[in-house]
C-alpha cells in the first residue's frame, strides 16, 4: 500500500474511533463541553479547515481509483492485459478496487461523522433549552404558589374585614337605637317637666282662693 493510501487508511480508522466516541453514552456535561469545544474553539475550526482540504484530496484519490477500476474492467472485457499475466492483472485490478473502497468508505464515513456531529450539537442545544424551560417552569410554579398563598391570605383578610364591618354595622345600629331611646327619654322628661311646671302653677293659683274662703 502506497503512502497516500496508508494515510487514507489511518484517516478511516481515526474516523471510526471518533464516531464510536461520539455515540458513547457520555455524561451530559462532558458531551456538552466536548461539542462546544469542537464547534467554538479556534483550534478546532482550523482543524476542520485542514480536514476539508484532506477530504478533497481523498475525493481526488477516489475518483482516480474509480477511473482505474473502470479502465481495468474495460480492458478485461476486451481481453487486453498489457503484457501482464492473468494473475498479475487480477491482482492489480484488486488493488484498484481496494483503493476505491478505501477512499469511498472514508468519504462516506466523513459525511456520517459530520451529520452525527451536527445532530449531537443540536441535541445538546435542545437539552440546554429544555433546562432553561424547566428552570422557568419551576420559577413560574413557585411564583404561582406564592400568588396563590397571597390570594388565600387576602381572601382571609377580606373575610375578617367583612366580619369586622358587619360587627361595626351592628354596633352602629345599636348606638342609633340607644340615641333614639335617649332622645325619646329626653323628650318624655321634658314633657313631664312641662306638665310638672303647669301643675305647680295651678297649685299656686289655687292656694290663695282657699285662704280667702276661710
Amino acid at each position: 500500500m502506497s503512502l497516500s493510501y496508508s494515510l487514507v487508511f489511518g484517516l478511516l480508522m481515526t474516523e471510526m474511533f471518533t464516531f464510536l466516541f461520539l455515540i458513547m453514552p457520555l455524561p451530559f456535561k462532558w458531551r456538552r463541553g466536548l461539542l462546544k469545544f469542537l464547534s467554538e474553539s479556534l483550534i478546532a475550526s482550523k482543524a476542520r479547515f485542514v480536514m476539508k482540504i484532506v477530504f478533497v484530496l481523498v475525493f481526488i484519490l477516489f475518483v482516480d481509483s474509480l477511473n482505474s477500476v473502470i479502465k481495468a474492467d474495460e480492458l478485461k472485457k476486451k481481453g487486453v492485459q498489457l503484457g501482464h499475466t492473468e494473475t498479475a492483472f487480477a491482482t492489480k485490478r484488486f488493488y484498484y478496487q481496494r483503493n476505491m473502497y478505501l477512499t469511498g468508505f472514508t468519504l462516506f464515513l466523513s459525511l456520517i461523522l459530520n451529520r452525527t456531529f451536527v445532530m449531537l450539537l443540536d441535541l445538546v442545544k435542545s437539552e440546554e433549552r429544555m433546562e432553561v424551560v424547566k428552570k422557568q417552569a419551576a420559577q413560574q410554579s413557585k411564583e404561582y404558589s406564592r400568588l396563590s398563598e397571597s390570594e388565600t391570605a387576602l381572601q382571609k383578610e377580606l373575610k375578617d374585614l367583612t366580619e369586622i364591618a358587619a360587627s361595626h354595622s351592628s354596633t352602629r345600629q345599636n348606638l342609633d337605637n340607644l340615641k333614639k331611646q335617649a332622645k325619646q327619654q329626653q323628650e318624655e322628661y321634658l314633657r313631664m317637666a312641662d306638665e310638672n311646671t303647669v301643675l305647680q302653677k295651678k297649685l299656686k293659683g289655687s292656694k290663695p282662693e282657699n285662704r280667702k274662703d276661710i
